[in-house]
């Protein structure tokens, strides 16, 4: 009968496991997977299928570009799938009046979902939590995790699912989604982030 050492059962059951997700700046050559990502997704802004061509989906247009160091475009990726992708730009932050407001923000200006994946309703929140935890790394800290829409029940399901404060200023304007930027160093137990050299330059300790 093989011997077992006192510890080594434990030290096998408290082995890290590996992050369920991988984290990374989206490039050219992942065109055809996120557009077909964008294809079977239903828009996050207005709940209507979007066409997967350059010229009407920012995102597609924006793949692998980097703004002063901050890629603009994020992939969510289970295994080799990729199950979320998004557009975010860092601009300053803005109250509910279109006023701006002290600090800077990370934009929303597109995101989809794989509606056909097994956690279709978790890979979008995952990817936002994710951007929370990235804004608050950055040398020039970045305080709002931020996005608009005109539709109130799309602004209500996006601010129960990504825990985002609804604001707006009046009956005829658009909602203010926000939520402040934090540390959440629990997200490295579920997501992994292959972060390329100009953005680990950028980052805080």
């Amino acid at each position: 009968m093989p011997r077992t050492f006192p510890g080594t059962a434990a030290a096998a059951t408290s082995r890290p496991r590996r992050p369920e997700y991988v984290i990374r700046p989206a490039e050219y050559a992942d065109h055809r997977a996120v557009a077909q990502v964008v294809a079977r997704a239903t828009h996050w802004m207005d709940h209507r299928p979007r066409a997967a061509t350059p010229g009407d989906c920012p995102l597609l247009s924006m793949l692998g570009t980097v703004d002063r160091g901050h890629p603009l475009t994020w992939l969510l990726l289970d295994g080799t799938t990729i199950r979320s992708c998004a557009l975010v730009i860092k601009s300053p932050m803005r109250d509910e009046r279109g006023r701006d407001m002290p600090g800077r923000a990370l934009w929303i200006d597109d995101l989809y979902e794989d509606r056909d994946g097994p956690d279709c309703d978790g890979y979008g929140p995952r990817l936002a939590g994710w951007l929370v935890d990235y804004g608050a790394h950055e040398r020039e800290h970045v305080q709002w995790l931020a996005t608009d829409t005109a539709d109130q029940a799309v602004a209500e399901d996006l601010g129960d699912r990504y825990g985002l404060e609804v604001l707006r200023s009046t009956p005829m304007s658009a909602f203010l989604l926000r939520r402040r930027t934090r540390r959440l160093p629990r997200m490295t137990d579920t997501v992994h982030a292959q972060l390329p050299p100009c953005v680990r330059r950028r980052r805080r300790p």
